[in-house]
């Protein structure tokens, strides 16, 4: 009887456990996405809050229940004011379960600002008003020669996620 040798499937399990780890560690990552670091969160002010530009997208979630789509409105700013590019955004939890889905959908989507592609992950929910304790999540982009303009068009992408 004929099989695969043994040190063949070490060698492949030993493969995926390498793959495995270097995803984990980030070593892998999508070559399509602009590197960026996520920094914390900003306390937003209501005069800083006019600073931010709504953009709208639609949202796709999947699970056991079935199919779910609907539409919401991040808050996104790019700042270019300091050595390296800061984006910041929220995403106000005001539609109960379609917020969460919303949430759960900018987890794995992208955020495309003119010729560049950043993870959505940096998107905070929020559930209060600027000036009264909101944050947003921040990411500073690594590449010191991507600065994308203020006004650069912003739009959210992604395909369905599974809930």
């Amino acid at each position: 009887m004929t099989g695969i040798p043994r040190w063949v499937m070490l060698a492949i399990g030993a493969g995926l456990l390498l793959a495995g780890f270097a995803v984990h560690m980030g070593w892998l990552r999508d070559p399509s996405l602009a590197r960026a670091d996520y920094v914390g969160t900003i306390d937003v002010s209501a005069a800083d809050a006019k600073l931010y530009r709504a953009v709208p997208f639609e949202w796709r979630v999947t699970s056991n229940a079935g199919s779910f789509t609907g539409n919401d409105t991040a808050f996104v700013r790019i700042d270019n004011s300091a050595e390296r590019t800061t984006v910041c955004g929220w995403l106000k939890l005001d539609k109960g379960g379609n917020s969460i889905r919303a949430t759960r959908w900018l987890s794995e989507a992208r955020l495309t600002a003119g010729d560049l592609k950043l993870s959505a992950l940096f998107i905070a929910p929020v559930d209060k008003a600027p000036g009264d304790g909101l944050n947003a999540g921040c990411l500073r982009l690594d590449e010191p020669n991507a600065r994308p303009a203020a006004d650069t068009p912003l739009k959210f992408e992604g395909n369905p996620v599974r809930e």
